[in-house]
């Protein structure tokens, strides 16, 4: 399985486009057809974005809720509700919708940022910002991969 990795910086060219780095496009192809979707992030001003297995993963996971539930109605409504599939031309640009743009703060230039499956897109600063902040934190908690895998096993 391919992930999306590293952390690239694009500036928006005068028609509003951003090139989508060439790993990520190698990853979102399939069947000479690219699909990326975009939505708000939940826990940061930025732009969570993956192709459409991704999303099917996630209505998964919402399935399995109740489904009378407010908690399956909320996360259906929030997350499919606020979806934006975005066509990306032969040279990999693509349009961030102006509400995303506005929600993440981006203005001239994004950042791109690796999380495996997925990955966001964030304003320059507060990507750095947000870089700093992850990495300080799990060296300050001594958080391991090791020791939170095992706290899932145990619930």
């Amino acid at each position: 399985m391919k992930l999306f990795l590293s952390t690239y910086v694009f500036k928006i060219d005068k028609k509003g486009r951003i090139s989508l780095p060439s790993s990520y496009r190698a990853i979102l192809t399939e069947k000479n057809k690219i699909e990326l979707i975009l939505f708000k992030s939940f826990k940061y001003k930025s732009i969570e974005a993956c192709g459409y297995n991704r999303i099917e993963n996630i209505a998964k996971t919402i399935d399995q809720l109740d489904i009378f539930s407010d908690d399956q109605d909320n996360f259906t409504t929030s997350i499919f509700s606020e979806l934006r599939s975005v066509n990306i031309d032969s040279e990999g640009r693509f349009l961030i919708p102006e509400d995303l743009k506005k929600y993440a703060q981006i203005r001239n230039e994004a950042t791109f940022i690796g999380q495996g499956n997925s990955f966001q897109i964030w304003n320059p600063d507060m990507a750095a910002s947000r870089q700093e902040s992850s990495r300080k934190k799990l060296i300050e908690e001594k958080k391991t991969l090791k020791s939170l895998t095992s706290l899932i096993k145990n619930e």
